[in-house]
């Protein structure tokens, strides 16, 4: 008989040259008799399965003080830094009359940034140097990553307030921006300067860098 005995389903399934032993599998029919021992079943142990290791993974050799995932490529970090937003025109100044002119009454000034990571922003933070009795203004208005408005309703929302150095609790989470997309604040004044009179605003933004 070809190909026997082979085990199936925990015994021995055909005849063992030389013994006289038939084997089956019990609930199937039996074969026929040996003339002599007639048909028998031999119990036996599945084979047991091999385990496969993988081969190991490489292993790599860098300073304790810098975790790579490969030499020459750290892996990926996360830092808390600052984002400088520039005026696009006039200096961040208002006041005709200040030296150099800053921008007149109704004007507004857009504060821009481009990341070079990917950057989350958590809070602005708003500084104004005011010159003169005429001013008395405040700074409001819009913020955008990219395209995205970053407030819930359209509006000028009291930028100074928000971002002053001693306020409380007035962290945000605006839109992620990637990298080389534009974080804007387009800002203007309540009440504008006269005369030689100037207001002068610089804003950053504090957030997630990932490096």
């Amino acid at each position: 008989m070809a190909g026997y005995p082979r085990v199936v389903g925990g015994y021995v399934a055909g005849y063992y040259p030389g013994t006289g032993v038939y084997g089956y599998v019990a609930g199937a029919a039996a074969p026929a008799a040996h003339p002599a021992l007639g048909p028998q079943v031999v119990p036996v142990h599945p084979m047991a399965q091999i385990p496969v290791q993988p081969p190991p993974p490489p292993q790599v050799t860098s300073p304790p003080w810098r975790p790579m995932m490969a030499p020459g490529s750290p892996p990926l970090g996360e830092g808390h830094v600052m984002l400088p937003l520039n005026p696009e025109t006039f200096n961040g100044v208002w006041g005709a009359g200040a030296t150099p002119a800053g921008a007149g009454a109704g004007t507004t000034i857009t504060f821009s940034a481009r990341p070079q990571k990917p950057f989350k922003a958590t809070r602005l933070i708003v500084n104004a140097t005011k010159v003169g009795a005429t001013a008395v203004g405040r700074l409001v208005g819009q913020t955008f990553v990219g395209t995205d408005l970053q407030q819930g309703e359209l509006g000028n929302v009291d930028l100074e307030s928000i971002g002053a150095a001693t306020a409380f609790d007035t962290w945000v989470s605006f839109k992620q921006a990637e990298p080389g997309v534009w974080i804007r604040v387009q800002g203007t004044l309540t009440a504008f300067p006269t005369g030689t009179d100037s207001e002068t605003y610089t804003i950053s933004a504090l957030g997630h860098y990932l490096h």
